[in-house]
C-alpha cells in the first residue's frame, strides 16, 4: 500500500477521509512526501494517531505548517523523537499550546536550537518542567 500512497496527488491526499487517514499503516504514512505531508488538512492530522505521527519523517515533520503542528495532540507531540522535534519550525514551536510543550520528553527539549527555544512564549517557558529547564543548552538559554 506505501507505493500507493506515494503516487497519490496532493488532491487525492486532501480527498481521504479521516477514517481512511487512521486506517493507514505506519509505513503508508512513512511514505508520504514533502508535498503530501504540506496536504494534510487539519482534520486529516488530528486523525493520526500516536504511532502513525511517529512514522512522520523528519522532512514531513520540517514541512508541517503552523495549523497543522497545533492540531498535533499532547500525546502526538510527546511521541515525537528528539530528531522530530528538532525538525519542527521555529514558527511551529511559538505556536504550540502550553501542554504540548510541557509534553515534550527532557531528551528532545535538549536539541532545540536557539531560534526555538528564543520563539518560546513566557506562558510555554512557564509550562516547562524543572528538568526540561535544566536540559536547554546555555546557549539556548542565552536566546
Amino acid at each position: 500500500m506505501a507505493s500507493i500512497i506515494s503516487s497519490m496527488s496532493t488532491s487525492q491526499i486532501i480527498a481521504l477521509t479521516t477514517s481512511q487517514i487512521v486506517s493507514l499503516a505506519t509505513s503508508d504514512i512513512d511514505a508520504l512526501g514533502t508535498s503530501q505531508t504540506i496536504a494534510l488538512t487539519t482534520s486529516q492530522i488530528l486523525a493520526l494517531t500516536t504511532s502513525q505521527v511517529k512514522a512522520l519523517t523528519t522532512s514531513d515533520i520540517a514541512v508541517l505548517g503552523t495549523s497543522q503542528a497545533i492540531a498535533l495532540e499532547t500525546s502526538d507531540v510527546a511521541a515525537l523523537k528528539s530528531g522530530q522535534i528538532a525538525a519542527l519550525g521555529t514558527s511551529n514551536v511559538a505556536a504550540l499550546g502550553t501542554s504540548q510543550v510541557a509534553a515534550i520528553s527532557t531528551s528532545a527539549i535538549a536539541v532545540l536550537g536557539t531560534s526555538q527555544v528564543a520563539a518560546l512564549t513566557t506562558s510555554q517557558v512557564v509550562a516547562l518542567a524543572t528538568k526540561q529547564a535544566a536540559a536547554l543548552s546555555t546557549a539556548a538559554i542565552a536566546a
